[in-house]
């Protein structure tokens, strides 16, 4: 497993490049629920969150070589994930956030006039804390849901390349 997400070299297959995407998620899906445990916990590992893009890019970059392909192609399912990460972020915020959402744009907005950095802090962690409560779980399944659709066309707009080529032997 090792190997399959975290060595760029080399080509895998459709089944393999989804059994790696499947880990990913299921990890990423584990860090999105930490609040729900404890709010502190889940500030620290959101950093984490961050390293695994690695493991994303990895799999990309290898399914490209199964195909035949530059592993820059690695960017187009990145870019989408990030597109639509911002727009389902956006609207489940809004969706299940609700007047939590408008308070903390009022309430950081007021303390911003202020000038007070701390209070600015304060206004964040107490807000953060009661619209992430609120929206962890929609956002987490979305989250997957989209990982997992954007993983599945990139891997089914990719064939096979039964030869060996540049990057391995099929």
């Amino acid at each position: 497993m090792g190997n399959l997400l975290f060595s760029p070299k080399g080509r895998i297959n459709s089944s393999e490049f989804m059994k790696g995407a499947i880990v990913v998620i299921v990890i990423a899906a584990i860090l999105n629920l930490l609040p729900l445990v404890s709010y502190n916990l889940a500030m620290i590992f959101s950093l984490l969150g961050l390293v695994l893009i690695w493991p994303i890019i990895v799999l990309a970059v290898k399914r490209a070589h199964d195909a035949g392909k530059s592993g820059w192609m690695c960017l187009l399912p990145i870019i989408a994930l990030i597109i639509l990460s911002v727009i389902a972020n956006s609207v489940v915020t809004k969706m299940f956030g609700g007047d939590i959402y408008t308070q903390m744009q009022n309430a950081m907005q007021e303390a911003a006039q202020s000038g007070d950095l701390k209070q600015v802090m304060s206004v964040s962690k107490e807000y953060g804390q009661k619209l992430s409560q609120k929206t962890v779980v929609p956002m987490t399944v979305a989250s997957a849901v989209i990982m997992y659709v954007v993983a599945f066309v990139y891997n089914m707009l990719l064939k096979h390349d039964p030869e060996e080529n540049q990057w391995g032997p099929a």
